[in-house]
């Protein structure tokens, strides 16, 4: 997977999350100030490792706190 097309997967996957419009999450605002609590991180974490389909730490959402830098991460 491509850092763009992970991005896109993290918007979407945080604005259902959310219940709010695509448009309104910053890929390069942090987590925590889109709403990100421990919780969601790890159903993140969860919805990432079955898309991508490898082993995904709940801890990466705040080692990389934005969706950007994830994006970069993962798709390193």
């Amino acid at each position: 997977m491509t850092a763009t097309q992970i991005e896109a997967w993290l918007v979407r996957a945080i604005a259902k999350s959310l219940r709010i419009d695509e448009k309104q999450v910053d890929p390069a605002r942090p987590f925590a100030e889109l709403g990100i609590d421990s919780v969601a991180a790890v159903e993140l974490s969860g919805d990432l490792e079955d898309w991508l389909g490898t082993h995904v730490a709940p801890t990466v959402v705040w080692d990389y706190p934005t969706i950007t830098l994830l994006a970069s991460h993962l798709s390193g």
